[in-house]
């Protein structure tokens, strides 16, 4: 009898299994609830694993179901975890473009508001000096343009003298910024009403002579979480079953699908613009969505993630006291680049850990 009643609640953890893969195939504005599935997979994958390890010494036929439901999706573990990967050498060839991606939270994480951030801000700027890429993708990011500021010292101590942001005056620099040390050719906002700093901005960059590529950096709607909600996974994890769903949990979920939905609208949005194909294109940002997501699915579609390309380990990019997942990416087109390194840093400078990626441009376009 204890064997049948463990064996059933196997079939159902399977069948979450297979909802989390739905979640990836149904937009988010059609079944808003069944988005909250991409968030279960890495769980649900190792408490299937496990499932098939008892069976196989109680009774091997039973794990049928749970490991043919894992190999449903087997393409999803390099997305989750990579075992292999390639780190940035200390040179780079001439053709290769190192770029990197951070969040910076405005320099203000895990402080308050009032309190200095100089030290912060030194840290982002060392760490930039050291990788030294040569293009930057910033999100919440935040400049004044006085003599020591970091923009000022990214521009004329660093030669990261082409930038743009729409949220540009003639005193500070904030939101979504690109910098380069190529020449910016041409720079927009992807949607004339996005100019925000949750925008799509980009910024068609001259690599050589012969090769434009277009730099889009992204910050997908957040969850807007507040303190109390972020209180709320510390009450599951101490309190577990005595955390009450209506109080505590709801209003947590409710903003979890409203940002899903609200997300899976950008993305439609988006697509539209890879569909075209103008230009070769790398993809970047603050996605605050999971790899295991409808977000995701639609961009792998017709960009490579240079994570599952050349990373290494989990690859986790959120820094913070929620569930941590890897919701920072570089995407790029897979017909004219190809990765050659990537790293994941892991710095306490924001709630959300840089990354960074070499890509060589095809011989073939060179």
């Amino acid at each position: 009898m204890a064997r049948k009643i463990f064996y059933i609640i196997n079939l159902f953890c399977s069948f979450l299994l297979l909802l989390s893969y739905a979640s990836a195939y149904v937009p988010p504005h059609v079944l808003p609830k069944l988005s909250l599935f991409s968030f279960f997979y890495p769980y649900l994958l190792f408490i299937n694993i496990i499932f098939i390890i008892i069976w196989l010494f109680i009774k091997w036929k039973y794990i049928i179901i749970p490991l043919a439901c894992i190999l449903i999706k087997v393409n999803y573990i390099p997305n989750l975890y990579k075992i292999n990967g390639e780190e940035h050498r200390t040179s780079i060839q001439s053709d290769d473009i190192k770029i990197l991606s951070y969040n910076v939270c405005s320099f203000h994480f895990d402080t308050k508001w009032n309190e200095p951030k100089d030290k912060r801000i030194d840290s982002v700027y060392n760490y930039i000096e050291r990788l030294n890429p040569s293009i930057i993708a910033f999100q919440d990011y935040s400049s004044s343009k006085k003599r020591n500021s970091i923009h000022n010292r990214l521009v004329k101590k660093l030669g990261y003298k082409y930038y743009y942001t729409p949220l540009n005056d003639k005193h500070n620099v904030y939101g979504n910024v690109i910098y380069s040390k190529y020449p910016i050719v041409q720079s927009g906002v992807l949607f004339p009403l996005k100019n925000s700093s949750n925008s799509y901005i980009y910024s068609d960059i001259q690599i050589n002579k012969k090769n434009k590529v277009r730099v889009i950096n992204l910050h997908l709607a957040s969850y807007k979480l507040e303190e109390e909600d972020k209180q709320v996974f510390s009450k599951l994890k101490e309190d577990g079953v005595k955390t009450t769903i209506e109080k505590d949990a709801k209003p947590l979920l409710k903003k979890l699908v409203w940002a899903n939905t609200k997300r899976s609208h950008e993305v439609d949005e988006l697509v539209k613009i890879f569909e075209e194909k103008q230009i070769p294109t790398i993809l970047m940002g603050d996605f605050n969505d999971t790899p295991f997501s409808y977000t995701y699915r639609e961009f792998i579609k017709h960009l490579n993630d240079a994570f599952v390309e050349k990373g290494k380990g989990f690859g986790t990019t959120y820094n913070g006291d929620l569930p941590a997942y890897r919701i920072d990416y570089i995407f790029f087109d897979k017909n004219y680049f190809t990765a050659k390194s990537f790293e994941r840093e892991v710095l306490h400078n924001s709630d959300h850990f840089p990354v960074s990626a070499v890509l060589s441009i095809n011989k073939d376009n060179n």
